[in-house]
């Protein structure tokens, strides 16, 4: 009997959730994905100058061995600054490109705020965004965002506020001007789902998300060139999850809702985890974390930081992170991509500007975590191993017990107060034969 119970509470402490396949897919409502997009044209040099006078790199004067017959130090040293920007723009979580030649400038590799810089020299971009409800017009904005590939951009990304490049410390979503924790919808029965962005002059990289994600360097991005025009239609997967399961440890349901804290971070998503996990790594390794993880504990990065972590490339590794899913979840998968490019011959552009236009087709199943086996069903176990042992119904022990416990505690009082009354007596006896 004892194995038995022993047996059904560890199934209740280690499996009592399952995944179910729902098909009554009439009454769903589509949730729109997420977009991080990324412009190849990072740099605005008037900006890049501005900046570094202000930091009063320019005016700097040193001497350089093995100039060009026709240079000056001050000409070097210009081109110098320029690399160096280039070099901190373009750098990736997978790249962070050369940045030894900077280490022997103490003031570059030391005292540059990186994340600073590569958001001051970012240029504008024009862009138009709309979607199948011309009410969503508020909702359609873009936020500049810090990733594993640089300086980009997030539609529809509630969490992407925890990679803004302004910084985000104590500070919600909606305090950011987020759409808050509600993405865009859509009814598949009144509408065609679909959402459009335009770009002017511009090639950029993007990738579609779940809108409860970030996006990371793992993650493919797609090229788009001047002048090309995307169609992309995806089928979606969306995992739901009975609100039963919030009564269980995240141990018991092995995942995390979005809305849950994780550590030090407000919310909670796979791709925020493994980034968390990089940044702690790199700040085991070089004691500071890179500049791609505003959200993150620990001194930000410099360029000797950088350097460091080059010289440990394990310290991107995602071996011993250990992050679990997210309860709920939507996946996008491509079902069909065209792609048109509006050139004459020689490859002229009739237009300089690249569209890309994405839809979600209507699922007919998606996946639900439902809990088979509560609390209450792990008690009803114990009563049913009691009744097989014993042949006795778990409901009339219980009552056996009640009873037996209500008569000790009976017995124990009358004890206790036949003591107390024989304390007293004898007490009020020595009180008659003591003398006056």
């Amino acid at each position: 009997m004892l194995f038995l119970c022993q047996y059904q509470y560890a199934r209740y402490r280690a499996n009592p959730t399952a995944i179910q396949m729902d098909k009554n897919y009439r009454d769903w409502i589509g949730i729109m994905p997420g977009l991080t997009f990324c412009f190849h044209d990072r740099l605005d040099w008037d900006r890049a100058w501005q900046y570094l006078e202000r930091l009063q790199l320019t005016g700097h004067e040193a001497t350089w061995e093995g100039l060009a017959p026709n240079e000056t130090a001050g000409t070097y040293y210009r081109h110098y600054l320029a690399e160096f920007v280039e070099t901190l723009v373009g750098a990736t979580a997978t790249d962070f490109g050369n940045l030894s030649h900077f280490l022997t400038d103490s003031r570059l590799a030391t005292d540059v705020n990186i994340l600073e810089l590569i958001g001051t020299v970012h240029p504008n971009h024009d862009i138009a965004i709309n979607s199948f409800q011309p009410e969503h017009r508020a909702l359609l904005q873009v936020h500049q965002v810090i990733t594993e590939r640089g300086i980009c951009y997030a539609l529809n990304a509630p969490l992407a506020f925890l990679q803004s490049v302004n910084g985000t410390k104590g500070q919600s979503a909606s305090e950011k001007g987020f759409p808050g924790w509600t993405p865009i919808e859509c009814e598949f029965s009144q509408h065609q789902c679909y959402m459009k962005l335009d770009m002017y002059r511009s090639t950029v990289s993007y990738t579609i998300h779940s809108p409860f994600e970030v996006a990371t360097s793992d993650q493919l991005f797609t090229y788009v060139k001047e002048s090309d025009e995307l169609v992309a239609l995806y089928s979606v997967l969306e995992t739901v999850a009975n609100e039963r399961l919030k009564d269980l440890t995240v141990q018991q349901r092995k995942c995390y809702f979005y809305d849950e804290a994780y550590e030090h971070l407000p919310y909670y998503s796979y791709n925020l985890c493994i980034m968390n996990c990089r940044a702690r790594r790199a700040l085991a390794v070089c004691q500071c974390r890179p500049h791609f993880y505003p959200f993150a504990e620990g001194p930000v990065c410099t360029v000797a930081g950088l350097h460091c972590l080059q010289q440990h490339p394990d310290w991107s590794s995602t071996v011993d992170c250990k992050c679990l899913k997210s309860c709920t979840d939507v996946g996008y998968y491509v079902a069909s991509l065209s792609k048109t490019q509006w050139t004459a011959e020689g490859g002229i552009p009739f237009t300089h500007k690249a569209s890309l236009r994405w839809e979600i087709l209507q699922p007919k199943t998606r996946l639900r975590r439902v809990l088979i086996f509560s609390y209450e069903d792990l008690l009803v176990s114990f009563g049913g191993a009691v009744a097989l042992f014993l042949g006795k119904n778990g409901f009339y022990l219980s009552k056996i017990v009640e009873f037996l416990a209500i008569e000790l505690g009976g017995w124990i009082r009358k004890k206790y107060n036949k003591r107390k009354g024989k304390k007293r007596r004898r007490k009020h006896v020595i009180q008659l034969v003591s003398p006056n």
